[in-house]
């Protein structure tokens, strides 16, 4: 990994004691980041491959993922540079959107392969709208996902820039 200096002008992995889990959080960042552009592609893509017409399901699931998807990349941004103990709650706030989110992945995943349909929701893409949401929701989202979720978990559970002297456990 490139040393924390590279990446103080823009505030990641800055925390004081840089742990495993700092170092999850800001990789989640980074690719929290990757999926925000990806998704503004993947949405240009479809649009002029397939139309505007998604359906009503479809777009406000899809706001609310960019949306949700956006904020989290800022707070994994910011919990890779703070003490754990000092954004323990933002890190229990990852891991509840992780959490979640991990499931919506697996569903949207296997909805972008055709091994589950659900036209209410979204009709299966094809061609370069298929492709662009493979990269954007699949490796990005999911890789996005899995890191902020080892990352909260591990800055939670064991944190390891805290003194076992000033827990209350």
């Amino acid at each position: 990994m490139a040393p924390k200096e590279a990446f103080s002008s823009i505030g990641l992995f800055q925390a004081p004691v840089l742990t495993a889990g700092h170092r999850c959080m800001g990789v989640a960042a980074l690719l929290g980041a990757c999926f925000v552009v990806s998704h503004l592609a993947t949405v240009v893509v479809t649009c002029v491959v397939e139309g505007f017409n998604w359906g009503v399901n479809a777009w406000i699931l899809d706001i609310m993922g960019f949306i949700a998807g956006f904020f989290f990349a800022i707070q994994c941004w910011l919990s890779s540079s703070r003490k754990s103990d000092d954004f323990r709650n933002g890190n229990t706030w990852i891991c509840v959107w992780a959490f979640v989110t991990f499931g919506v992945r697996i569903l949207d995943t296997l909805m972008l392969f055709g091994v589950v349909k659900w036209s209410t929701v979204y009709i299966t893409p094809v061609g370069a709208a298929l492709w662009s949401n493979i990269v954007s929701e699949v490796v990005f989202g999911m890789a996005f996902t899995v890191t902020a979720l080892v990352g909260a978990l591990v800055l939670l559970i064991c944190p390891q820039d805290v003194d076992p002297a000033q827990t209350d456990n």
